[in-house]
């Protein structure tokens, strides 16, 4: 048995190293979000910034175990096996939930997962021990081994962290972007220079409380020398003379930001790296250990069992892991390095950045979140309160306030999601709601607080307009009920794995590490033939162009066509192939390839308006061709999905096959309807008309086509030889290919046209149907 410990030893330390990966990419988006979101300098000295904080703040972590996990269970009622079957569970779950909720882009709590996987596999092993023949003990008797007031604590701390972190987001900026307005490069000389050194002088404070206060976290006074105990003092002195350091940290930094100002330096630059400094050095030195605890947890209990002899596992207490457990500075700083190369390469960083700058961005674009009726009803309701809350405030009032939240025109493309004031915003209210959490004693997560803070700033900054509210408090509430769900998930999957640890041994462990190397393979395996399949139809052709011209739109709609038309043409081919082999299988891949284009399709539908607006004003014609092509693509969008919804549920719903001849009709109108499509889609790879011939014969034998077919359909009807289903089946795929035909065929004129006219320098009367 000592090589079967030793192999989870071995696993645990492995499995900490995944952990620290999928730790950092869920937390990035705590410290990330607002200088992405603002662009307030590159992605790379962004990173670089980041990168500094999350070293240093390495180096000064104590190295000492959170309270929650050890408060989470107690020790001395379990044995070696147990503590150890419980880390294993907990590291395995914690690593398979983190990566599901990095890979569909949503952040989530790292502490509420640790915490609840400890809960659930201690109350699982615990379960166990109680209810086994030899114990048989009562049911409250669990009270001794899972510690339920912290739990409880915790739990409360989320709701609150939730709820608060959001008001005062909201409440705050308010005020915030009344001072400055959106103009606010004219009021950063005097209300810049207060607000530059109020937010600097919390953030130094955060740093100071959440950062440097973590190095004595677990040590006695005997332990404290040199450096650890000159911080003891420094932080006794900060305690006894609160307000005189609140004030020199505030004169300081009044001092500087007016020095910056008057070089003509933008202050609010500064604060916003600054604050992304802080935030990073406080995750590095609070939520480090969070990582990498358990597994230096689990090294030390198979120390102290060695050191016992390796006595039988299922008979040795653990009582001696109840006190601190400390992690050797080394260990720290090679963690620490892991996460910054998690930071600067890892693809998913982006995609989970992307969800919260997604909600809280300032400028039109698409909505990742689709609307419910839940939020519908929340914003109907806080029209109905607003119209009458306004009511009471004088008009003349209302309109002073309203001038200093007009917002400014945006002409480029590449602008940020919100501007400076608001990311500023986000981190100093972040950072004095955690300081003060932090000197409390409170348990908080800095992912609650920072992604509601954003998402408040948002509000009050009137991101969520009517035209995207329903779908931004949706977003928030999808979000919001996976932080929920995050510790239902942890406390069940971590549970039945500690369970299935504690019979099954080694079995257990060799079917787990396969079951985590294929979960991981699927998981990645899914993202990336996803997002290759994404990028063929998500770039943007348009992007970086400013004035519009006719033949930079028939250049970029070629490039936004070929590969929408490719899967097209593949989704009706397999669409006709399934229903007349009644394969399932074909047509719900047919679906999903489907749907995946028609999200995507979505982001052109998004743009539409803002391609438009680049048109030149002496040029309007080519506003009026990508509207037109826009319009016969979403034709086409729309039969094929008609197509791949009805043929999918006729097969699905087990309903009567076609007849041979109904059969044999639809695979000759697929071959036609193929070289259709092979000629748009010649028009979009050469980029010219030269080798299409016109007009297109190919149109008038598909539309004669669908006319003898829908003429024997009728036959069929009389003569009682087909059925409903089959008859609206039937219908359906006749009448939409005539559809896609006639889209296809405009298509081809319009381009047609369009070449023409560009060629011989002619109006835009070809753009009359």
């Amino acid at each position: 048995m000592k090589l079967f410990y030793s192999s989870i030893i071995v696993v645990l330390f492995v499995l900490s190293i995944f952990d620290l990966i999928v730790g950092l990419i869920n937390d990035a988006v705590n410290f990330l979000n607002s200088a992405i979101g603002s662009q307030v300098a590159s992605r790379r000295t962004i990173m670089v910034f980041s990168s500094l904080g999350i070293l240093l703040g390495a180096f000064l972590s104590s190295g000492m175990m959170e309270v929650a996990r050890k408060g989470v269970f107690d020790p001395s009622y379990f044995y070696f096996s147990d503590i150890i079957f419980i880390f294993l569970a907990v590291m395995i779950s914690d690593i398979i939930l983190l990566d599901v909720f990095n890979t569909l882009g949503f952040p989530t709590s790292t502490t509420v997962s640790m915490v609840f996987c400890l809960l659930g596999a201690a109350f699982s092993i615990a379960m166990i021990k109680m209810t086994s023949p030899f114990n048989n003990e009562p049911f409250h008797n669990l009270t001794l081994y899972i510690k339920a007031e912290k739990t409880f604590t915790i739990s409360i701390g989320i709701f609150l962290s939730i709820l608060i972190s959001f008001t005062s987001g909201a409440f705050i900026h308010y005020f915030i972007r009344f001072l400055f307005s959106f103009e606010y490069e004219s009021r950063l000389k005097y209300v810049g220079v207060i607000w530059s050194a109020i937010s600097l002088s919390s953030m130094t404070y955060f740093l100071v409380v959440r950062g440097l206060h973590s190095t004595l976290q677990g040590f006695t006074v005997s332990d404290l020398t040199g450096f650890s105990l000159f911080i003891q003092h420094f932080m006794k002195w900060i305690h006894h003379n609160f307000f005189i350091f609140l004030l020199i940290l505030f004169s300081t930094w009044t001092v500087i930001a007016k020095i910056f100002v008057s070089l003509g330096y933008n202050i609010l630059k500064f604060v916003v790296l600054y604050g992304t400094f802080s935030l990073a050095m406080a995750f590095a030195g609070n939520d480090l250990v969070n990582f990498i605890g358990i597994p230096i947890a689990g090294i030390q209990s198979y120390n102290i069992w060695k050191e016992f002899g390796s006595p039988p596992a299922e008979k040795f207490n653990m009582k001696s892991l109840s006190g601190n457990v400390q992690v050797p500075s080394f260990v720290l700083i090679f963690a620490g390095i892991i996460m910054i190369f998690t930071l600067w390469f890892s693809k998913k960083t982006k995609n989970i950045t992307s969800t919260e700058i997604n909600l809280s961005r300032q400028n039109e674009g698409p909505e990742k979140f689709l609307s419910n009726s839940f939020s519908r009803g929340i914003v109907r309701f806080f029209l109905y309160l607003g119209n009458h809350f306004f009511r009471l405030f004088p008009k003349r009032l209302l309109v002073k306030i309203e001038k200093n939240f007009k917002q400014k025109k945006r002409t480029q493309e590449d602008n940020g999601a919100f501007d400076l004031v608001r990311a500023s915003a986000n981190l100093t209210i972040s950072s004095i709601l955690i300081s003060i959490a932090t000197v409390q004693k409170l348990p908080l997560s800095t992912t609650f607080v920072t992604f509601m803070v954003s998402m408040g700033t948002s509000l009050s900054d009137r991101a969520w307009d009517r035209e995207s509210a329903v779908y931004r408090v949706s977003g928030v509430l999808k979000v919001i009920r996976g932080w929920f769900l995050t510790g239902v998930m942890a406390f069940t999957m971590a549970g039945i794995t500690a369970s299935f640890l504690y019979f099954l041994k080694a079995w257990a462990l060799s079917f787990l590490i396969c079951l985590i190397l294929f979960v991981f393979y699927r998981i990645y395996k899914t993202y990336y033939n996803h997002k290759v399949q994404d990028q063929k139809i998500k770039e943007k052709p348009f992007f970086g162009i400013v004035n519009l011209t006719l033949e930079d739109t028939l250049s970029k709609t070629f490039e936004i066509l070929k590969p929408i038309l490719e899967y097209i043409e593949n989704i009706y081919k397999n669409s006709i192939e399934g229903i007349t082999q009644e394969n399932l299988k074909t047509l719900q891949e047919s679906r999903n390839h489907f749907l995946k284009v028609k999200e995507n399709f979505t982001n052109i539908h998004n743009s539409l308006i803002k391609v438009i607006r680049k048109t030149e004003n002496r040029e309007p014609t080519a506003g009026i061709l990508y509207l037109h092509i826009y319009s016969k693509t979403k034709e086409i969008i729309e039969s094929s999905d008609i197509i791949t919804n009805h043929t999918l549920f006729h097969v699905i719903n087990s309903h009567k096959p076609l007849k041979y001849k109904q059969k044999k009709n639809l695979r000759i109108l697929e071959h036609l309807m193929m070289e259709h499509f092979n000629i748009i889609k010649q028009i979009t790879t050469d980029k010219n008309c030269k080798k299409i011939q016109f007009p297109c014969t190919i149109q008038n034998k598909i539309l004669k086509k669908i006319e003898e077919q829908m003429n024997q359909q009728v036959m069929g009807i009389i003569h009682n030889k087909y059925g409903t289903k089959n008859t609206l089946l039937m219908l359906d795929l006749l009448l939409q290919s005539k559809k896609i035909t006639g889209s296809i065929e405009d298509l081809i004129l319009l381009y047609n046209n369009a070449l023409y006219n560009i060629s011989s320098k002619k109006d835009a009367s070809f753009l009359a149907f």
